[in-house]
């Protein structure tokens, strides 16, 4: 069954109501999608294809969004490629963790905490951006997530901010944040993307969203 279009001045309102609903189906299907690649090699896939179904929510015109199609169709895309884009990139997480444990107490302590923090805001950005980048070669996917991460950086540290704030919060409510928090970071990273990808307006640009007759 299509969607119902809304319009008038509480669309906005009703369409963020379908949100709640519509993160907890994609959380679900993430948690399918790990389980399906044994853990290990479910986590790349499972996360890319949830970007992609998150991309389709997002969209302009997208009205109708089959998620369980859409997801696996991504999942099965994603099983191979995915383990080099966005697999390797997690393993090696273990590697700087394990830098940063042996160099404590040292003068090394503090540069690998920057390093390791910044590089964990690049791989929480990577996800969408290998799904925006498309069939892109796993090296250029790498390298536009880093000039993106650290191009506009307010933004990304800001949204880890509030990530970060919203973990701990979580913390107390387990249901909330086993339901709702692997699809909330993934959206986050999304309008994060998409933000820091729009060039900056400069001073006397008119707003397109102000005045002016819609684009045709």
């Amino acid at each position: 069954m299509p969607e119902v279009q809304l319009t008038g001045r509480a669309a906005p309102f009703y369409r963020l109501l379908d949100w709640p609903l519509r993160l907890v189906v994609v959380t679900l299907l993430w948690l399918l999608g790990v389980a399906a690649g044994l853990v290990v090699a479910g986590v790349a896939p499972a996360t890319l294809a949830s970007q992609h179904v998150l991309h389709a929510y997002l969209s302009d015109g997208e009205a109708e969004v089959r998620p369980w199609s859409r997801f696996w169709s991504a999942w099965r895309a994603w099983f191979g490629r995915g383990q080099v884009v966005l697999g390797l990139p997690l393993a090696t997480v273990w590697v700087l963790a394990f830098y940063l444990t042996a160099s404590r107490q040292t003068v090394w302590a503090f540069p690998l905490s920057v390093v390791t923090f910044g590089y964990l805001v690049s791989l929480w950005l990577l996800p969408a951006v290998a799904v925006s980048a498309g069939p892109a070669r796993a090296r250029t996917v790498w390298l536009l997530t880093m000039h993106l991460s650290w191009r506009r950086p307010v933004l990304p540290l800001a949204g880890t901010a509030v990530l970060f704030a919203l973990a701990l919060a979580a913390w107390f409510v387990v249901p909330a944040a086993l339901v709702f928090w692997p699809a909330a970071a993934g959206l986050a990273a999304v309008l994060v993307v998409r933000r820091v990808s729009q060039p900056p307006r400069t001073r006397g640009t008119q707003d397109p969203t102000r005045s002016g007759p819609p684009a045709r």
